[in-house]
């Protein structure tokens, strides 16, 4: 299949793969979410093992090949209310193969069900419970879209416990700032088929509830951004969120870390989901492999 038929696959899964927001419920939503990507099935001797961390049901996801005697806690997106571990498991099984060690899928609380801080208090419940009992230099985290935000957030919080932190961190498309301010909202706003200036504040208004947009905890790119392990930023070069990647690699090197992004030419909103199919998301996920087997040493 062609590239750019590949890609027009992956941006038709997305303008159709969703019933109408205006009447359908958050289950529906729900549901057709991982429908959309329970259509990529598993190999047939992949079966994910359910667990917990830090209180938190959890997915282990293990590839053929894969060490299990290492982890890459990864938080699923849809804007903190959709999304599952199970719907995510083939993108968990792509990082996986990739990574050559373990995915751990966490079950955080949704909103609107569960408001702020809800997700983010589980996210850090999680990687703390995972480092502790992998150790540090055995573990890596990261994030697509919202559960970009919430990894980032999650890092922050062991940082500011004096907690050990993971080797190493890979963000995808992640959404790093609930107020929209990024340039590239105004720039991709109404092109971007998966993100706009209105979704981002939808998500905010049904996370926060009133709360501010601007917490650190809610938008990483409010707060302090020193002392976190390497991070890799990756994204498409007409995402809306292309700038929250960009402000916070540079917020992050300012610090005295390091950070790089990596723009993917005209890549969908979390392209990787599509890795089934979409060539650029296997090299993505490849990249982010060998992103996190450099730092764990592999």
């Amino acid at each position: 299949m062609a590239r750019t038929d590949a890609l027009a696959r992956a941006e038709k899964m997305y303008l159709e793969g969703f019933p109408d927001p205006a009447t359908a419920t958050i289950e529906d939503l729900r549901e057709a979410y991982d429908q959309l990507m329970l259509q990529f099935a598993l190999p047939e001797n992949i079966e994910p093992v359910e667990g917990e961390a830090g209180g938190v049901p959890v997915l282990f996801v293990t590839a053929e090949g894969a060490t299990r005697d290492k982890v890459f806690v990864w938080f699923h997106g849809g804007g903190y209310s959709m999304g599952s571990a199970r719907g995510f498991q083939d993108l968990g099984h792509t990082l996986s193969r990739a990574a050559g060690v373990t995915v751990v899928l966490p079950d955080y609380r949704r909103s609107p069900e569960h408001k702020f801080p809800a997700a983010v208090d589980d996210g850090a419940a999680v990687l703390s419970a995972l480092v502790s009992q992998y150790g540090a230099g055995n573990t890596a985290v990261g994030g697509d879209s919202a559960g970009g935000g919430l990894a980032l957030a999650a890092l922050t919080i062991l940082r500011d416990r004096g907690e050990s932190l993971p080797t190493s961190a890979v963000f995808i498309s992640p959404l790093l700032d609930l107020t929209a301010s990024g340039a590239s909202v105004d720039e991709f706003d109404g092109k971007d088929i998966a993100v706009s200036r209105g979704s981002i504040l939808n998500i905010g208004g049904a996370y926060l509830q009133g709360h501010d947009p601007k917490d650190p905890l809610v938008s990483p790119l409010f707060g302090t951004l020193g002392d976190l392990p390497p991070a890799l930023f990756m994204v498409g070069s007409g995402e809306v969120l292309l700038d929250d990647s960009r402000r916070a690699a540079a917020a992050i090197t300012a610090s005295g870390g390091s950070a790089t992004v990596s723009v993917y030419d005209d890549m969908v909103h979390v392209w990787p989901l599509f890795s089934a199919f979409l060539p650029e998301g296997i090299e993505a996920a490849d990249e982010a492999g060998s992103f996190v087997r450099k730092n764990l040493g592999l």
